[in-house]
């Protein structure tokens, strides 16, 4: 089976700062956490289907997060070098880059630690002219027939379609292993393909700054309970909380 898997490199998000009203975003890099989830899933694939997991990033071709995905057991990696992509240029990056490799399964996150917006695997998608299932919490794959459980607000989905498909997976639908010194140490060996991409952004960030919660710390002061509760109900009845 021929398997292709996204993923992002970003700042490591226990790492970012806030100083005073700006988000510091300059942390070490790795590999977006959700992504972990999307690189599991290929390598199950593989381990189930023989074949090869080919790793798809754009924007950063930071050696260290690379490796990262390696190490999971990723063959090899296409690092895209653009610059500030927004969702549609990486979209665009990834099909030029896949559409020659001739993919049974293209796997994604269902969204970044960084930018969050759930799209890219849809845009992808669209660009190849293949079938979408979104939000996928268990695969199953029987020939050329895909069966796929689709996690919803209040219900699971079940839908099936065929190879070949672009999927997009949450954070239940597994565990990321955890890489062995050994399989570490290997990852080096492995090897990485860098690509330019060029294309202008039509979305580009203005600012990255923290969301601010100003609290109004009232006390109430009573010695009765009751009181003090009826005092707490009406300040959030003021307030439109209740």
């Amino acid at each position: 089976m021929n398997i292709i898997v996204g993923f992002k490199i970003v700042p490591d998000d226990q790492m970012v700062k806030v100083v005073g009203d700006k988000l510091n975003t300059d942390a070490p890099l790795k590999v977006s956490s959700y992504d972990k989830n999307a690189i599991e899933e290929a390598i199950r694939l593989k381990e189930k289907f023989g074949g090869k997991v080919t790793g798809i990033t754009v924007g950063s071709n930071d050696r260290k997060s690379i490796r990262e995905a390696l190490a999971m057991g990723v063959d090899e990696v296409i690092a895209i070098l653009v610059k500030d992509p927004d969702v549609y240029v990486t979209a665009m990056a990834i099909a030029e880059n896949v559409k020659t490799l001739n993919p049974d399964i293209i796997l994604f996150s269902e969204m970044t630690t960084d930018s969050g917006t759930s799209a890219l695997p849809a845009y992808v998608s669209e660009l190849l002219g293949l079938p979408y299932i979104s939000n996928v919490k268990s695969l199953k794959i029987e020939g050329n027939k895909v069966t796929a459980d689709r996690g919803m607000v209040s219900y699971i989905e079940t839908v099936e379609s065929s190879l070949p498909l672009v999927v997009s997976v949450g954070g239940e639908i597994n565990t990321p292993r955890i890489p062995s010194v050994k399989q570490i140490m290997e990852s080096s060996k492995k090897p990485v393909k860098e690509v330019k991409f060029d294309a202008q952004s039509k979305v580009r960030i203005r600012e990255i700054k923290p969301m601010i919660v100003n609290r109004k710390r009232i006390v109430i002061e009573e010695s009765d309970i009751n009181k003090a509760v009826d005092k707490l109900i009406e300040y959030l009845k003021s307030d439109g909380v209740i």
